[in-house]
């Protein structure tokens, strides 16, 4: 089938999705998975601590919101599958799983304190 034909049977917006251009290597190249679009509702305070976590991360390689967003419903995903199999999860309300959450960041970082040992004077 010519051009010619396509043109005189396909509106335009038809006519452009057909035709596969190759990408002009401008600007970020597409990440290799797929995103589907999902809207999350966030507090000032959530959308101002997204905004620093990115501009944190950022500094060692390039991420978006929806990455950090993904890489944070994979942690809570495994600390609550963690919490539920020892059966240590038994909040019944939001702000009691918050306090939960942020109670299993502060043990994650005492965990992981390096202690000093006392410097012997003599």
């Amino acid at each position: 089938m010519s051009d010619a034909e396509i043109k005189g049977e396909f509106p335009f917006a038809e006519l452009a999705k057909r035709q596969q251009r190759q990408p002009r290597g401008r600007g970020r190249p597409l990440k290799g998975v797929r995103r589907d679009a999902t809207t999350i509702y966030l507090t000032e305070a959530e959308r101002e601590a997204l905004g620093r976590l990115q501009v944190q991360v950022q500094r060692y390689f390039a991420v978006n919101r929806s990455e950090l967003t993904g890489v944070a419903v994979a942690v809570l995903g495994e600390l609550v599958d963690a919490a539920l199999a020892s059966g240590a999860l038994a909040t019944n309300d939001l702000d009691a799983f918050h306090a939960w959450a942020l109670k299993q960041v502060d043990f994650i970082k005492l965990e992981n304190q390096k202690t000093r040992t006392p410097s012997r004077r003599f």
